[in-house]
This record gives structure tokens, sequence and C-alpha cells, in this order.
């Protein structure tokens, strides 16, 4: 039986109390809720695509889209993210440890300021 991403993921998080969620998984919860998308387009990002990788051996959180003529890929994993931004292809990206979701959203906010 086919099971889309956002049943399985639901399933995942039913398993966790409030106090046990990383932050993965509580941008995961911004994710489903639309939370993740409204973040993202207050910072001033553009045309979010957010696609998830929920496989058995990786769990990733994909996001694409634009910040004025600048093209972002952000890549959120459990226990880090990586951010880049290029005009034509963002392949360099810089990496940080995942310690909470108002640190991503810190990072990516202090990013784009300075492009």
């Amino acid at each position: 039986m086919f099971t889309t991403n956002k049943k399985k993921i639901q399933r995942y998080l039913e398993q966790k109390t409030d106090n046990n969620k990383c932050a993965f998984e509580i941008l995961l919860l911004d994710y489903l809720d639309g939370t993740l998308k409204e973040n993202l387009i207050s910072i001033g990002i553009r045309k979010v695509e957010i696609r998830i990788d929920w496989l058995d051996d990786i769990k990733c959180i994909g996001i694409q889209g634009r910040y004025k003529e600048y093209y972002i890929d952000l890549q959120i994993y459990p226990n880090e993210f990586s951010v880049s931004f290029d005009l034509d292809e963002p392949d360099e990206d810089a990496t940080y440890p995942l310690e909470s979701k108002e640190q991503l959203y810190n990072v990516l906010f202090n990013t784009t300021k300075a492009l």
C-alpha cells in the first residue's frame, strides 16, 4: 500500500512526546502545518519548493527557492543543515550543526541580509 511522506512523517511524530522532539522534528511539524514555508517567505525567500526525502537510511527536508536574484538550496538533516546561494547554481554550501529551528532561521536571515 502506498503511503505519502506526510502520513509517514505524521506517524513518526506521533511516537514522540513534545518533551523529546529534536530541532529536526520540530521543523517537520513546521513543514506539516505550513509554518516552514511561511517563515521562509517572511525572510524574503520566494518561489519556495519543499521536498521531503523520507527513507530508511536518510531523512531530509530539501528546500529550493529564490532570494532576490539568487537561487537558494537548503538541505536539513536530523543533525545538521547546509545552505547555499548563487546567481546560477547554488552548489557551494555552508554546513552547520542543527541546534534549533530558531538557529536555522537566524542563519538564513543573516545570510540573506549579507547578500
